[in-house]
């Protein structure tokens, strides 16, 4: 069975997920390849929780430093599995985020892998799907 779009954005990443809603929103009929968690590596492994991690990590530093000014935090124990869920948590809510958008603009996501089959064409599983770009 043959299928015609004219995108196939393969990678659901920043760039991918940008170049497909941008082009549905110019009216194209879109279809995302990507198995992978949408957002790509920042949002899922990368920049993302980095940060999420670095600011605890500095909450840390001025925690230690808060006595000196003033500060009583007699507790001064930490949750790592609490930071930990609601990290991942957070980029769980990006993901959904990211598929709410494409649905909304009507974007197929496929969440399997897909294989070049010759110019402007795409198989995955059963399914060859082709497109002017």
């Amino acid at each position: 069975m043959s299928e015609n779009r004219d995108l196939i954005v393969v990678g659901g990443g920043s760039g991918g997920l940008a170049a497909a809603q941008r082009a549905a929103e110019y009216g194209a009929r879109v279809t995302v390849l990507e198995y992978a968690p949408l957002g790509g590596t920042c949002v899922n492994v990368g920049c993302v929780p980095k940060k999420i991690m670095w600011n605890a990590a500095s909450m840390a530093y001025a925690i230690a430093d808060a006595r000196g000014y003033g500060f009583n935090l007699a507790d001064g124990n930490h949750d790592w599995s609490a930071l930990k869920r609601k990290r991942d948590a957070y980029v769980l809510n990006l993901n959904e985020i990211y598929a709410r958008n494409l649905a909304n603009k009507n974007i197929e996501h496929i969440e399997t892998p897909g294989t070049l089959d010759g110019t402007n064409v795409v198989r995955t599983g059963d399914r060859r799907i082709t497109a002017e770009h």
